[in-house]
């Protein structure tokens, strides 16, 4: 699935890095997808979470890039 978006969240970590999709997130329609590019240790352990506690769909995680990308659709309903 190609992105509607990118966020690059730089080094941005835990708190930091879940609000900032979460801001970026609210923007977008439902089932658009958001690339997210980001260099934090835990962001795969950070974003999978948050997207299992909020009903986001983690669709790819490429954890030996740098920085780490994640793609994510957002639900398609509230």
């Amino acid at each position: 699935m190609k992105p509607d978006a990118i966020l690059d969240a730089g080094d941005s970590g835990c708190g930091e890095l879940i609000m900032l999709i979460a801001n970026y997130m609210k923007t977008m329609a439902p089932g658009a997808a958001l690339e997210v590019h980001a260099y934090d240790l835990a962001a795969e352990i950070d974003i999978a979470a948050w997207c299992r506690m909020t009903g986001q769909l983690l669709l790819e995680q490429e954890f030996n890039a740098k920085p780490k990308r994640f793609l994510i659709q957002k639900r398609l309903s509230t």
